[in-house]
């Protein structure tokens, strides 16, 4: 079994590889951002690695939602929420309430969510299964319920005929068995089968259903309530965490249940709703404007065009025959290529083209599955997504020639 001290030891290694290569842990050279492209090395490039798909964040009206809430508020309001909440959190969670049909609780992150929620919705005599590539947040929080006596059990990726075979056997002896994945994922951009985990919740009464849909929100849904909630409205026995930052342009996530007893239990005793800060009045102003739009009309013109780009990349990716991990309807594509060189030499061409993606490499995906990992937003239009799955296409000879001997060779820990 790797020690953590292996682990970090690789970790480590692989990033400073990364940086040495221009890679990892860059900064941008902006002085003013424009959403389409960043400055790198002294020159613009295109970039195909922001999460804000909806490209709602140089939206005027979110600006002066922050604008106001400073105004009216300051720039923080440094008390825990079990004590005070600032005045627009009431306004918030009543609209977000309507949005995502469930009743809601803001936090400070999606992350702090997770480790708000799942220590007190899951006991000693429950168990959990995770989906083997659940975000890494949903991991952390299901080893801090681990710690307390709760077994968790990893499972292959979307793998329905184990899950319910595990859900079976483990009926017997747990009272409940919850089972944590995430509704798109953020690497590879797949989803979940949502429509299949509905079946079995209904099948199973001890089965309850933990999703993380950070990645699902905004660009789909009724009101940009996202994947999951878009295919299964909450109910009971089910919990979805979703994020306010990437598509929804403000910050801070958002736990949505189906009932006033778990909302408010998990308000009173989650650690981060006790211990740590809330969102502040910048970003309760810019979530309220960005809400507003959500609950317009015009959310859906929003939704048509970056669905319009994606359904267009995935046109010219097979037309190019460029190779995806998987091919699915969401504004996250992943180019697997295999060993970790790969994919540092694939982006360190597209660099040298002017555009900016990210190499994806353990352990954010496994060593032999190294790749490219890119997004589209409404920032890009479709002559950038051409131009780009071009410059992807003549990349592509050059990288597969690499060997797996380069500098990007991983020393492991003794």
């Amino acid at each position: 079994m790797k020690t953590q001290a292996g682990w970090m030891s690789t970790v480590e290694s692989i990033v400073d590889m990364g940086m040495n290569q221009g890679l990892a842990q860059r900064t941008t050279e902006d002085v003013v951002f424009n959403g389409r492209t960043i400055r790198l090395n002294g020159k613009p490039v295109l970039n195909f690695a922001l999460c804000s798909y909806l490209a709602l964040e140089l939206d005027e009206r979110l600006k002066q939602g922050a604008i106001e809430a400073v105004n009216n508020f300051g720039t923080q309001f440094a008390v825990s929420r079990t004590y005070l909440s600032a005045t627009p959190y009431a306004e918030l969670e009543a609209k977000l309430d309507v949005l995502f049909g469930g009743k809601v609780l803001v936090t400070p992150t999606t992350t702090l969510a997770h480790l708000a929620a799942l220590p007190v919705l899951i006991k000693k005599n429950d168990v959990i299964l995770i989906d083997q590539m659940a975000h890494n947040s949903l991991h952390t929080a299901a080893k801090l319920v681990q710690a307390d006596g709760v077994p968790v059990i990893n499972l292959v990726h979307n793998d329905l005929a184990l899950l319910e075979e595990k859900i079976e056997a483990l009926s017997k002896r747990y009272r409940h068995i919850w089972y944590l994945a995430d509704g798109v994922y953020s690497m590879y951009g797949d989803f979940a089968p949502v429509s299949a985990l509905a079946k079995l919740l209904n099948r199973y009464p001890q089965l309850h259903i933990y999703l993380d849909d950070a990645h699902g929100m905004s660009w789909m849904g009724k009101h940009g309530r996202g994947y999951v909630l878009d295919v299964m409205p909450i109910q009971e026995r089910m919990v979805v965490a979703t994020s306010l930052c990437k598509s929804f342009s403000a910050g801070g996530g958002a736990l949505i249940f189906a009932n006033e007893q778990l909302h408010r239990q998990v308000k009173s005793c989650g650690g981060p709703m006790i211990f740590s800060g809330p969102l502040q009045p910048p970003m309760l102003g810019v979530a309220l404007a960005s809400t507003s739009i959500h609950l317009s009309p015009e959310i859906v013109g929003l939704q048509q065009e970056i669905q319009d780009r994606i359904a267009f990349c995935n046109r010219l990716l097979a037309d190019f025959g460029i190779p995806q991990a998987w091919s699915a309807q969401s504004p996250i594509f992943f180019i697997r290529l295999g060993q970790p060189e790969m994919a540092g030499t694939m982006v360190k061409s597209l660099l040298k083209q002017g555009y900016y993606a990210n190499h994806a490499v353990y352990p954010a995906v496994s060593r032999r599955k190294s790749g490219v990992r890119f997004t589209l937003t409404r920032h890009l239009s479709e002559d950038d997504i051409h131009d780009f799955i071009k410059a992807v296409a003549s990349s592509m000879p050059a990288t597969r020639a690499v060997k797996s001997k380069s500098a990007f060779v991983i020393k492991r820990a003794r």
